[in-house]
């Protein structure tokens, strides 16, 4: 009887040790558990972090980028343009570097995903655009046509005039001081009309308009040659250098001219500033849309995982 009541006894402290070890291991793997999904969260979390620092650097970038494409656009000087460009470039070249990270962050999250390939798409399309405007705005084919027009034509405009009225001062007493009055005033005429059709023909986007003015440029060059030259035969030679300087200014006056027009014709200027503010600015806008989209989402998503 007493070994039959420590037999059982023994048993007794055997299930007791059992539950106690079952009990024991049952808060082991509860706790690993939780502690196993705590600092899963705790990853999740900070990837969201990572991804909300990662959209806003892309937003700011792309922000500078755009701004330093419109100051290379309305840029006053070659150098200016190309360092607004160089600044232009570096921070796009950020916003890639920022997407492709951004990439790597990116989960199982079909949403995120859809919006991340739309706003790829959008900064591809924007990057075509970008390289387009940079490439005309670096060249100021239209500033540089205002230049030779406000300073080099325009200069050599009044040194005609002023060779031309020597002339007409010089030879007013002669018997033909009627017909070198007549024909130098349409020299100088028809030149200055030719001159204030460069400023209109430089601003000039279409190819149309530009015919037109240059038909009366043609035109008028045809006036004021052929003035020139019937002066040639009434002026005596006491007058012949002035007329020979007038000559020489024209001349000069032509050969600007049609390098004015040549510039003009490729609107350089005109053509990146349409596209800075067209297409360019409703690219950025979408890209900042889809941006926004996808910064939204990622909250949402750190707000859902925070409450879990």
């Amino acid at each position: 009887m007493r070994l039959f009541h420590s037999d059982k006894g023994i048993t007794r402290i055997q299930v007791g040790v059992a539950i106690a070890l079952a009990l024991v291991l049952s808060f082991i793997v509860a706790f690993l558990l939780r502690h196993e999904d705590a600092t899963w969260l705790h990853s999740a979390f900070e990837r969201s972090v990572k991804k909300l620092q990662i959209i806003q650097a892309i937003s700011r970038d792309l922000l500078a980028s755009a701004e330093a494409e419109k100051s290379a656009v309305m840029a006053d000087t070659d150098e200016a343009s190309q360092a607004f460009a160089e600044q232009s470039t570096q921070a796009a070249h950020h916003v890639e570097k920022a997407r492709r990270e951004l990439e790597h962050l990116l989960g199982g999250s079909r949403q995120e995903a859809h919006l991340f390939r739309e706003f790829s798409q959008c900064w591809e399309k924007l990057q075509e655009i970008d390289r387009e405007v940079l490439s005309l705005a670096v060249q100021n084919t239209n500033l540089k046509a205002l230049r030779l027009s406000f300073v080099p034509a325009a200069e050599a405009m009044r040194r005609m005039e002023k060779a031309l009225n020597h002339l007409m001062d010089l030879l007013s007493s002669s018997p033909n001081a009627l017909g070198i009055t007549r024909r130098a005033s349409q020299a100088v005429i028809g030149a200055l009309n030719i001159y204030t059709l460069q400023a209109p023909h430089i601003a000039e986007s279409t190819a149309a308009r530009m015919d037109e003015m240059e038909a009366d440029m043609t035109r008028l060059d045809a006036q004021v040659t052929e003035a020139l030259q019937s002066l040639q035969a009434l002026v005596d030679e006491p007058g012949t250098p002035f007329l020979d300087a007038a000559r020489a200014s024209y001349q000069d006056f032509q050969k600007l001219n049609a390098e004015i027009v040549e510039l003009s014709r490729q609107n350089n200027d005109i053509r990146s500033f349409a596209l800075s503010l067209g297409q360019k600015r409703k690219t950025t806008a979408q890209c900042q849309d889809v941006l926004a989209a996808l910064q939204e989402m990622v909250r949402q998503s750190m707000s859902y995982k925070a409450t879990r």
